[in-house]
């Protein structure tokens, strides 16, 4: 336990940066990469059926012909 100790008290694991201590062991924080987020939030929702849209927008729903898409909520909701 005693090298357990030396790094917990080292500079590598400052609060803040992307290792903290959390439940007493090291936590590596995930990056955030344009390209990834782009995939997954770039998207539109049919407010009927919920279908997926990849892209720009359609004009209708793939699966219903519905006309109203929403974009697919970015900021993430308070649950």
């Amino acid at each position: 336990m005693l090298w357990l100790e030396a790094i917990r008290f080292s500079s590598d694991f400052a609060v803040g940066s992307d290792y903290e201590w959390l439940a007493g062991r090291p936590v590596c924080m995930a990056q955030r990469h344009p390209e990834a987020e782009a995939r997954l939030l770039k998207k539109w929702i049919c407010m009927r059926c919920s279908a997926t849209h990849r892209g720009r927008k359609p004009k209708v729903c793939r699966k219903c012909g519905y006309t109203g898409l929403r974009h697919k909520a970015i900021e993430r909701r308070k649950t």
